[in-house]
C-alpha cells in the first residue's frame, strides 16, 4: 500500500454510497420537485409576458389604426379647406398636432421594442413604461382629434 493513499475499503465504500444514492428513487425528489415547480414558475411568467405583449401590440395596433384614420380625414379636409385657406397656413395649423402626435407614436414603438427584447425578469418593469407610452400617444391621439371634430 501507498503512503497517503486511501486504503481501499474506505474507496469502495464511497463509490458504494455515491452509486447508491444515484439508484435510490427517493433521493433527490425534493430537488426534483422544486426544480419542476421553477420550470412551471417560468413558464406561467412566459406565457405571462406573452399574453401582456400580445395585448399591448393590439392596443398599438389600434391606435396606429386611428391615427391613419384621422391622417386621411386631414389630409380629405385640407383639399376641401384649400378654397377657403391658404393651404400654408392650414398645414401650419396640423402639422405641430401631427408631428407630436407621430413622435409618441415613435416613442410607443421603442418603447414595445425594448419591452420585447427585455429579459424574462426584466419585462414586468418595463410593462409600467409602455403603458406610459401607450397612454401618453392615446392622449395625443384625443387631442389632435378634438381639434378635427
Amino acid at each position: 500500500m501507498l503512503k497517503g493513499a486511501p486504503p481501499v475499503n474506505k474507496l469502495i465504500g464511497v463509490l458504494a454510497i455515491c452509486f447508491s444514492l444515484l439508484l435510490c428513487p427517493s433521493c433527490g425528489t425534493r430537488q426534483d420537485a422544486a426544480h419542476q415547480n421553477e420550470i412551471k414558475e417560468n413558464e406561467s411568467a412566459r406565457q405571462e409576458r406573452e399574453r401582456c405583449q400580445d395585448q399591448i401590440e393590439a392596443r398599438l395596433a389600434e391606435l396606429d389604426r386611428q391615427i391613419d384614420a384621422l391622417t386621411k380625414k386631414i389630409e380629405d379636409e385640407s383639399r376641401e379647406d384649400r378654397t377657403k385657406l391658404r393651404w400654408e397656413e392650414y398645414r401650419a395649423r396640423t402639422q405641430e398636432r401631427m408631428d407630436e402626435l407621430n413622435r409618441r407614436r415613435e416613442d410607443a414603438r421603442r418603447e414595445l421594442e425594448k419591452f420585447r427584447n427585455s429579459s424574462q425578469d426584466a419585462w414586468q418593469s418595463m410593462q409600467g413604461e409602455m403603458n406610459v407610452a401607450l397612454q401618453n400617444l392615446k392622449v395625443a391621439f384625443d387631442q389632435a382629434a378634438a381639434k378635427f371634430k
